[in-house]
């Protein structure tokens, strides 16, 4: 079966939408076609709206790639991620389906998009939705207001309202500082929020860890429960306790200065850093190897040589695949 048999009423942007999210679905998806996909979207709301009704359509579809996989296919490839059977047949209308479905389709919206994808080979819906992103290597100075800055590292998203004085991080890295006499900025991370008044932090989070590092003034957890001092780490991770630990500060922004500084750092924690900067992904191939640490120094202007030096330093097996994708196990 094909989107063309099916009695339903698409427009041709719909179809170009969902043909895009067959393909970032498929397994096969490139960094290349994550880039096609973004400057696609980028044209304008009616690609954005475009996208959504596709991948509730999506939901309905029988019998595609996604739908059924042999053995061979799924020992291929865990960047597909599966789709139940549809309750209902897909012989309906787009309004029928749109209007009856809304449990549905946010649930797939949540599942396909919501969710971080996997090897981060494509942007999340939060990362697309995202008031600023920036790209590969990138950096870029916000003023959300009179002596409130906001420095984005590589891959960062950030959703941001200044008349609120509020931000969201979404994913990556930013260095925010504000001044004494400026209104103070909420940052959310993850599933904590924090008062930045008079103070400078660095702030990352991904889908493994958030991490929150004073390092001027002090910093104060929303609902007062917990306070920050210069040259102090909070940390959150999956079923692991929040810890408060003293760090060093030229760890957490010599990114500002083209440096990336690990000293006894979880690969994991490296490894996010270091795709920050290149084209490409570097993966590991289980969690237990980002648990080992590695120690040294890396030049963002010549991260290109990272993955060379990281398999040399911890006698790692490279795996290189399509699309600059490197597999470490």
């Amino acid at each position: 079966m094909t989107v063309q048999d099916m009695d339903i009423d698409l427009s041709p942007l719909t179809h170009e939408a969902l043909h895009w999210v067959i393909r970032l679905t498929s397994g096969a998806a490139t960094q290349e076609d994550a880039r096609a996909f973004e400057a696609w979207r980028d044209q304008g709301p009616e690609h954005v709206g475009a996208l959504s009704e596709a991948v509730s359509l999506r939901q309905t579809l029988r019998s595609m790639p996604l739908g059924a996989r042999s053995a061979q296919q799924q020992d291929a490839s865990d960047n597909v991620l599966p789709f139940a059977p549809p309750a209902r047949s897909p012989a309906m209308s787009r309004r029928a389906m749109l209007a009856g479905g809304g449990t549905a389709v946010a649930a797939s919206v949540a599942t396909m998009l919501a969710i971080n994808p996997p090897f981060g080979l494509w942007l999340s819906l939060a990362e697309l939705n995202a008031s600023e992103r920036t790209a590969i290597g990138e950096r870029r100075m916000l003023r959300v207001a009179h002596g409130v800055t906001l420095e984005l590292n590589g891959r960062t998203s950030v959703s941001l309202d200044p008349q609120t004085g509020r931000a969201r991080l979404v994913t990556g890295e930013a260095f925010a500082s504000v001044a004494s006499d400026a209104p103070p900025l909420l940052v959310r991370a993850g599933d904590e929020s924090w008062t930045v008044h008079g103070a400078e932090a660095n702030i990352r989070t991904s889908d493994r860890q958030t991490c929150i590092t004073c390092l001027r003034g002090r910093l104060v957890r929303a609902d007062g429960s917990v306070t920050l001092r210069s040259g102090q780490q909070y940390v959150t991770m999956a079923d692991t306790a929040p810890s408060i630990t003293s760090v060093d500060p030229e760890r957490s922004y010599g990114w500002r200065r083209g440096v990336l500084l690990f000293r006894q750092t979880p690969l994991a924690e490296a490894v996010e850093d270091i795709n920050r900067y290149r084209t490409g992904t570097i993966i590991l191939a289980d969690a237990g190897l980002g648990q080992r640490r590695v120690s040294g120094m890396f030049h963002t202007d010549k991260i290109d040589n990272a993955p060379r030096q990281l398999q040399q330093l911890l006698n790692l097996k490279a795996t290189e695949l399509p699309g600059n994708v490197i597999l470490f196990s």
